[in-house]
């Protein structure tokens, strides 16, 4: 197709992005480390039906030659880093952002964004996770011709829809930087006509999975519900914002990331000084920027999909799959500079890079200490099991993670929200992670909340303490509690 072949007529800069992006994912490649659902899903199988992503589903069971789901990992990572180097890649082509240069370091900014370090852990749903967000941005290279963008539009995001929910919403950050250019073309017929596109587009597509939901009666999760019509809208708006906040508090003081997005925000922003001085003799011109900045301060509200208006949600990083997509927005205002400020606007990118590699690399790092430091709480505690006595077995608290993480966590506490041991969390997964070596296939897994200090304690050690309820009941406490 004429539009593919436009894009990838910088061979040697497509390249090198893809190169770079598998270059990106290797540390996660490396730790090989079983992410919460990865536990169980290993051993069962599932798919995400139960959260309406069904395409997800579908595209697990063809990538496994199968019924069921099965991890196809490495190559879902690296399929996924080639997938978002590809997106980002469509973003510098649809922006021209570092035109004809070989190595478009703002290419990279997406599969880089530090938010999706908790989605490319998944050893399933990196692959769906990312295809989502590929196909909110893919329909632009349409965007000239208004009915095939209308069409594949609403294709994309019933596609992301299927695949991951949070992506969907991507499609308004990378569509309203197109409506900023019209807006500062003075298009106003481009603008208003694909705002129109932008929101038919989204509610057929979103009308579309309602249907398919409601036909083959899936089950979607409590959390979809909103705070719209409720009786107390301002204080869950107000709470919503507060933890919104927070968590870019996390995020922005995590090594030195403000002091490098504050650069790299500086210096788009003198791109567009630049471009209010060259039309200062125009104030219309001028007063255009005020809808333009509108639409970058609901950008940054999009970052996290629709979590501002939803009654319960984790507020998970993972979520944030905006952040890379409006980093692009900011990064376009660099197009406006000239001279020596260009190669500065170039370096301001590569520091935002090269800060996520650093990122990622530390990841990599917690998670090999987090997979060890699990494996040896599984030896230590493989003794009890051993002789087939114990028939049942209860979790209290969560494991702490790896005292060699302690360090890393406290300079990178977006880590935090992260990565946290599966081990008690949820005690579904307790149980599987311990399962390891299949030391409680004959055992049954209970409740333990009213079981905190009963029992006899038989073992105490620095991570946990076991109580023996009776001969054949174990209760692992992660919180060590004290009992009198």
């Amino acid at each position: 197709m004429k539009e593919f072949k436009n894009v990838l007529s910088n061979s040697k800069a497509y390249q090198y992005t893809l190169i770079l992006s598998v270059l990106y994912v290797l540390p996660l490649v490396i730790a090989d480390y079983d992410y919460l659902d990865d536990y169980r899903r290993n051993l069962y199988g599932y798919g995400w039906q139960h959260d309406g992503r069904f395409i997800a589903t579908l595209l697990a069971q063809m990538w496994s030659l199968n019924s069921l789901s099965f991890s196809i990992f490495p190559f879902s990572t690296i399929l996924s880093a080639i997938i978002l180097g590809f997106t980002g890649y469509l973003l510098t082509h649809f922006f021209d952002l570092e035109k004809d240069k070989t190595i478009k370091w703002s290419s990279l900014l997406i599969i880089t964004m530090p938010t999706f370090l908790g989605n490319l852990v998944f050893k399933f749903d990196c692959l769906p996770m990312s295809l989502s967000l590929l196909t909110v941005v893919a329909p632009f290279l349409f965007y000239r011709t208004k009915l095939p963008f209308f069409i594949a539009s609403t294709i994309g995001i019933f596609l992301a829809l299927g695949l991951y929910q949070s992506g969907a919403t991507v499609y308004f950050i990378v569509g309203s930087l197109f409506l900023i250019q019209a807006l500062l073309a003075y298009n106003w017929r481009d603008f208003f006509i694909n705002t129109f596109i932008y929101i038919a587009s989204f509610l057929i597509a979103l009308i579309a999975n309602i249907i398919i939901i409601k036909i083959f009666e899936l089950p979607v999760s409590s959390r979809i519900e909103t705070i719209i019509g409720s009786e107390h809208f301002f204080d869950l708006l107000k709470a919503n914002n507060d933890i919104f906040l927070l968590r870019l508090d996390l995020l922005l003081y995590s090594g030195n990331y403000h002091y490098i997005i504050l650069f790299f925000s500086g210096v788009s922003a003198m791109g567009l000084v630049y471009y209010v001085y060259q039309n200062r003799k125009n104030a219309g011109e001028i007063l255009i920027l005020l809808p333009v900045l509108f639409i970058l301060a609901v950008n940054i509200y999009l970052i996290s999909s629709v979590n501002i208006i939803l009654k319960e949600t984790y507020w998970d990083l993972r979520t944030f799959c905006g952040l890379g997509f409006l980093l692009v927005n900011i990064a376009f205002f660099q197009n406006y500079l000239k001279g020596y400020f260009v190669y500065l606007s170039r370096f301001a990118t590569f520091l935002v890079i090269a800060f996520s590699f650093v990122l990622m690399a530390q990841f990599g790092r917690i998670l090999t200490n987090q997979n060890q430091f699990q494996q040896a709480i599984v030896n230590n505690l493989a003794p009890h099991f051993n002789d087939g006595s114990v028939k049942k077995v209860g979790f209290i608290g969560t494991l702490r993670i790896s005292p060699k993480n302690e360090f890393v966590y406290k300079k990178f506490p977006l880590f935090t929200n992260l990565l946290s041991s599966p081990i008690g969390q949820f005690s579904a997964w307790t149980f599987d992670a311990l399962n390891i070596n299949g030391m409680l296939k004959n055992t049954e897994f209970i409740t333990a909340d009213n079981l905190m200090c009963k029992g006899e304690l038989i073992e105490v050690t620095k991570y946990y303490y076991v109580r023996k309820i009776d001969q054949e009941t174990l209760i692992i406490d992660f919180s060590m509690n004290v009992c009198n």
